[in-house]
């Protein structure tokens, strides 16, 4: 009878980079086959019977997805099998640093306004009122509990930092805004557009907003949320991913948490993710 186990026999490892999933198993056993089930918001889309390769790619084209499970299996030439699992967010959704933080900064009575929607969008408006802008109109309407605002992109005054030449129709988006707005995120338009059309905006949105800016591990999302701060005198606090920026100090507990959330989120990067932005770390 065949042997099924977890087993330290096999490292297993996938990452997530653009639309491309890149799966691969590192072993010390030779004479050794491979075998690879992919799952896609918990639908079984790829099997990959036994082959001598350990490494594969799958293109998630035009799909949206939200997470993805990959089962690895490896069978040794006497037949032993072994397998083992990883389960995880695409990088296009907010990982759970920034969600433990929305929720330790809002309650049921808040608003929140992001740029940029997807799975994490469903989950705060389980929270509290959300409203959604998003110029892809395959993500619009994708929540019925969230308020989509469609404003597809336009063209937008280049700041010269920056050198981007699009976003959303600034137009639909003020016209759209709810009357309060505690929180806004800001998750996009996807970076090869860029978000710093934000700021030739910034009279549409309330002073006393808290923002929350994903992806500064992108130089041009630090550099914005810079220049937020910048404009409207606000205190930085820096995660390894994403900033919030406040006018008032953020309690110390509540920071702590979030500090914990995003370490955990952290950990769970593999090392040729991180080395896109920081190709020296070796940690």
């Amino acid at each position: 009878m065949l042997s099924m186990a977890k087993s330290s026999v096999m490292a297993p490892s996938c990452e997530d980079f653009g639309s491309t999933l890149h799966c691969a198993i590192e072993t010390s056993q030779t004479n050794c086959e491979f075998a690879f089930y992919i799952d896609i918001n918990g639908v079984r889309v790829e099997t990959r019977w036994y082959s001598s390769n350990s490494s594969i790619k799958y293109e998630f084209g035009d799909d949206i997805v939200h997470y993805y499970k990959v089962t690895f299996f490896l069978r040794e030439e006497d037949g032993t099998i072994h397998s083992d699992s990883i389960e995880r967010k695409t990088h296009w959704s907010y990982c759970d640093g920034i969600l433990t933080a929305v929720k330790l900064l809002t309650d049921k009575k808040s608003t929140i306004l992001e740029f940029g929607s997807g799975c994490g969008s469903q989950e705060l408006s389980t929270h509290c009122a959300i409203y959604s802008v998003e110029h892809d109109e395959k993500f619009v309407g994708l929540f019925p509990e969230v308020n989509y605002i469609h404003a597809p992109l336009k063209p937008t005054t280049v700041i010269e930092e920056f050198g981007e030449k699009e976003w959303y129709d600034a137009d639909i988006v003020a016209a759209s805004l709810p009357k309060k707005i505690d929180l806004i995120m800001v998750d996009g338009p996807p970076s090869s557009v860029g978000r710093s059309g934000l700021l030739n905006h910034l009279d549409i949105f309330p002073e006393t907003a808290i923002w929350l800016i994903d992806d500064v591990l992108r130089v041009k999302d630090q550099q914005l949320s810079n220049y937020l701060a910048l404009n409207y005198r606000l205190i930085q606090y820096r995660f390894w991913n994403f900033s919030i920026l406040s006018s008032k100090p953020i309690h110390s507990e509540k920071v702590r948490s979030i500090q914990l959330a995003s370490e955990q989120a952290l950990n769970s990067e593999s090392k040729i993710y991180l080395n896109i932005y920081y190709p020296s770390y070796d940690g």
